[in-house]
C-alpha cells in the first residue's frame, strides 16, 4: 500500500490547522484590547505608581503614632589644655575619651494633628486609587470608540466595494448598450466618471481604515508593524421600546462612577487639612528620655593603698620617713572601659510644652488656605457630578434619536433599495434614463450610509449608558 499521498493529505491538514490557529491567534476582540491597555499603557502604569506612593504615605502617617528612638556616640582625642567631659578638670596631656546616648521622644498631644494627617493620607489614598480606576475607564472608552471606529470603517468598506461593483457593472452594461446604438457616447460617459468617483470613495475609506487600526495600535502599545486585526462580535440593534429614565441613570452612576467618590474624597482631604492646620494654634506636649554613659582617659583611681606602710613611715625619723612616704605614694591607674560604662550611666526623663503664641501670622494664613481648598473641593465635587449628569442626560438623547433615526433610515433603505432594482430592471430595458438610475443609485448608497451611521451611533450610545451604570464595555 502506498501511504505517500496520506501523508501528503496529513501534512497539508496539520498546515491548515497551523494558518487557522495563527490567524486565529491574530484577531483580538475588544475585551483583549481593553485587557492589553489596562495593563500597558503608560499613562495608566503612572498614575498607579502615584497612587502607590500615596499608600506609603499612609503607612508613614501611621508611623508618625510610634516614638522616635535615637542612639549616638562621639569619641576624639584631645592634646593640650582642655577640660574632660567626665571628670570636669583641666588637663593638658593627650587625653581620649568617648560618649555614647540613646534617646526616645513620643507625642502626647499635637493638637490632633497626628491623626488628622492620618485621616487626610487615608483620603488621599482612596482619592488617587479612584483616580486610577477613573483613567481607566476613559481608556476603555477610548478603545472602545477606536474599536467601533474599525468595525464601522469596514462595514463602510464592504458598502463602497459593493457600490463599485455595481458601478463597474453598469459601465460595462453602458458600453454594450452604446456599442448597440441604444444609449449616447455622453451616458457612457458619465457611467464611467460615476464609476471613478465610486472607486475615489472606496480608496478614502480604505485609508481611514488603516489609520483606524493605526490609532488602536499605537493605543494598544503596541509596535506599528505587528499583525493586528479585529475579532468582529455580531452587533444586532434590537427594537427598543422603553429607555430607562436618564434620573435612575444619573442616580445609579453617582455610586459607581469613580471619578465621583474621588471628588468626595478630595472633600475629606480638604477638611482633615483644615484641621491640620486648626490644630497648629494648640499647644504640643512630648515626652522625651535620655540614658547616656562615658568613658575617659582621665577618669583614674589608686591601684595601691597601703595604709600600714604609711603608717611606719610617719613614726620612723625624717630622713627614713621621706624615703618611706615616697616609696609608699599611691599609684593611680585608668578605670577600665567596662568598668566606667557601668559607673558613668545617667538617665534623663522630662516633659516639654510648646505653646504657640505668634508665628508672623503663618497658621492664620495656613488656616485661611485651608478653607479655600475645602470650598474648591466642593465646588469641584459639584462640577464632577453636573458633567457626569450632563454626559449621561446627552447619552440618553443621542441614543434616542440614533434609534429613531436608525428606524427611519432602515425603512429608507428598503425603498431605495425597492427603487434601484427597477431602475436597474428599467435602464436595461431602456425605460430609465442613465439620470434616473444614477439618482437611484445615489440614493441607495446615501441609505445605506445613514442606516450603518445612525446604527453603531445607537450601539455605542447604548453602550455608554451601560458603562456608567457599571455594567462595563461588553459588545
Amino acid at each position: 500500500m502506498n501511504i505517500q499521498p496520506l501523508i501528503q493529505i496529513s501534512f497539508l491538514f496539520f498546515l491548515l490547522n497551523a494558518l487557522s490557529a495563527t490567524a486565529q491567534n491574530d484577531l483580538w476582540s475588544l475585551q483583549d484590547c481593553i485587557d492589553h491597555a489596562l495593563a500597558n499603557n503608560l499613562d495608566v502604569r503612572l498614575q498607579r505608581l502615584d497612587a502607590e506612593k500615596a499608600g506609603h504615605d499612609v503607612t508613614r502617617s501611621y508611623s508618625m503614632v510610634l516614638p522616635t528612638l535615637s542612639a549616638s556616640s562621639n569619641a576624639g582625642v584631645s592634646f593640650g589644655r582642655s577640660i574632660d567631659q567626665v571628670t570636669n578638670e583641666f588637663f593638658t596631656e593627650r587625653i581620649a575619651s568617648q560618649r555614647m546616648s540613646t534617646t526616645g521622644s513620643v507625642f502626647l498631644f499635637a493638637g490632633f494633628q497626628t491623626i488628622n494627617n492620618i485621616r487626610y493620607n487615608l483620603a488621599r489614598h482612596t482619592a488617587m486609587r479612584h483616580d486610577t480606576e477613573r483613567m481607566e475607564h476613559d481608556l476603555i472608552l477610548t478603545i472602545a470608540n477606536a474599536f467601533l471606529q474599525i468595525m464601522y470603517l469596514e462595514d463602510m468598506l464592504e458598502v463602497r466595494e459593493e457600490q463599485l461593483d455595481i458601478s463597474r457593472q453598469q459601465v460595462e452594461r453602458t458600453r454594450i448598450l452604446f456599442e448597440g446604438g441604444t444609449v449616447s457616447r455622453g451616458d457612457l460617459l458619465e457611467m464611467e466618471a460615476i464609476a471613478a468617483e465610486e472607486e475615489v470613495r472606496h480608496t478614502s475609506i480604505k485609508n481611514q481604515l488603516n489609520l483606524a487600526y493605526i490609532e488602536l495600535i499605537y493605543l494598544l502599545e503596541l509596535d506599528p508593524g505587528t499583525t493586528f486585526r479585529i475579532k468582529r462580535p455580531e452587533l444586532t440593534v434590537e427594537e427598543i421600546t422603553l429607555f430607562l429614565d436618564p434620573a435612575s441613570i444619573v442616580e445609579k452612576a453617582m455610586g459607581v462612577e469613580p471619578a465621583i467618590t474621588a471628588a468626595q474624597q478630595r472633600i475629606a482631604m480638604a477638611e482633615n487639612g483644615l484641621a491640620i492646620s486648626r490644630g497648629q494654634r494648640l499647644p504640643v506636649l512630648s515626652l522625651h528620655t535620655t540614658v547616656g554613659t562615658a568613658y575617659s582617659e582621665a577618669f583614674q583611681r589608686v591601684a595601691n593603698n597601703n595604709q600600714a606602710g604609711n603608717m611606719a613611715a610617719s613614726l620612723s625619723p625624717s630622713p627614713v620617713r621621706d624615703q618611706m612616704q615616697l616609696a609608699n605614694a599611691p599609684v593611680l591607674e585608668t578605670i577600665p572601659y567596662r568598668d566606667q560604662i557601668s559607673e558613668n550611666l545617667s538617665r534623663s526623663i522630662q516633659l516639654s510644652l510648646h505653646i504657640p503664641i505668634f508665628n508672623h501670622l503663618q497658621t492664620r494664613r495656613n488656616i485661611q488656605h485651608a478653607r479655600i481648598d475645602l470650598n474648591q473641593a466642593k465646588i469641584n465635587y459639584e462640577r464632577t457630578k453636573n458633567d457626569l449628569s450632563k454626559i449621561i442626560h446627552q447619552a440618553h438623547a443621542d441614543a434616542l434619536a440614533a434609534y429613531q433615526e436608525y428606524i427611519s433610515n432602515t425603512k429608507a433603505l428598503d425603498a431605495a433599495r425597492e427603487s434601484f432594482q427597477f431602475s436597474d430592471q428599467g435602464f436595461g430595458l431602456g425605460l430609465v434614463s442613465t439620470l434616473e438610475f444614477n439618482e437611484a443609485k445615489a440614493r441607495l448608497n446615501r441609505a445605506e450610509v445613514s442606516a450603518l451611521q445612525s446604527g453603531y451611533e445607537f450601539v455605542f450610545k447604548v453602550k455608554i449608558l451601560e458603562f456608567y451604570q457599571g455594567e462595563g464595555f461588553v459588545l
